[in-house]
């Protein structure tokens, strides 16, 4: 009896334990090393069968693995992990190249372009369709995460793509309508300033009221993110 126990607890234990855990996962790329947390559910530990897979990408700015940034804590993507996983469903969220404990070497604002976050999930992809344990792959992103899983999912294996709040139209036009409460004075200039990004022109003077926003080494990123058109990218998805 003392034996049936001793097992019945060692297994409780085991699940109590298993539930929802995660491991850290490190990818090499050429110039550095981004991180992600798989996140794995109990059910992995007792079947034999191949699980379904998500890649997590976060949306835009210096957005953590977690839905996190410098100005905001909610744990979204987290949670959105930790929910996937009580339904059977593994995942894995990753910290952007240049946020988090992803490192890139010689990092420079002026060098990063929308394609690199577009290679860098194709990437993870190819890594995680190696992992023998899972079995279909899907993409979620949310907000600009979304654009980039679109085109991710143009070049990689993946099965199912999930768009959270994803944008519908060019990223200068959502700009646009995010503007249209200032004053007409700074819509103008601003509106100038995009005109010439889609353009793919750099603007060397930026009033110091929308440097922040435009400043100019963040411009070159800004005209390859505003060449996009979502609503031709997804139409392009065969999954």
């Amino acid at each position: 009896m003392k034996y049936f126990i001793l097992i019945y607890f060692c297994a409780f234990g085991l699940v109590s334990n298993a539930q929802n855990y995660e491991e850290i996962k490190h990818l090499q790329l050429s110039n550095g090393q981004l991180e992600g947390a798989l996140r794995l559910p109990d059910s992995l530990i007792f079947t034999s069968q191949k699980l379904p897979l998500a890649l997590i990408i976060a949306g835009s700015g210096p957005t953590d693995r977690n839905g996190n940034n410098p100005l905001m804590t909610n744990n979204s993507l987290k949670m959105l992990a930790e929910g996937l996983a009580e339904n059977g469903i593994a995942s894995l969220r990753y910290d952007k190249r240049g946020v988090g404990t992803s490192k890139i070497d010689s990092l420079n604002e002026k060098n990063i372009r929308f394609k690199d976050f577009v290679s860098d999930a194709s990437a993870w992809i190819a890594y995680l369709n190696k992992d023998q344990r899972f079995g279909s792959l899907a993409i979620i992103g949310h907000s600009e995460g979304a654009l980039i899983g679109v085109l991710a999912s143009q070049i990689s294996e993946v099965q199912a793509y999930v768009s959270l709040a994803g944008v519908g139209t060019k990223a200068a036009d959502i700009i646009r309508e995010q503007l249209a409460a200032q004053p007409e004075f700074i819509q103008k200039i601003s509106g100038t300033i995009l005109d010439s990004l889609e353009t793919g022109k750099i603007v060397a003077e930026v009033p110091p009221m929308l440097y922040a926003l435009f400043r100019p080494s963040v411009q070159p990123y800004l005209i390859s993110w505003f060449a996009v058109n979502p609503q031709e990218e997804i139409q392009k998805l065969k999954i």
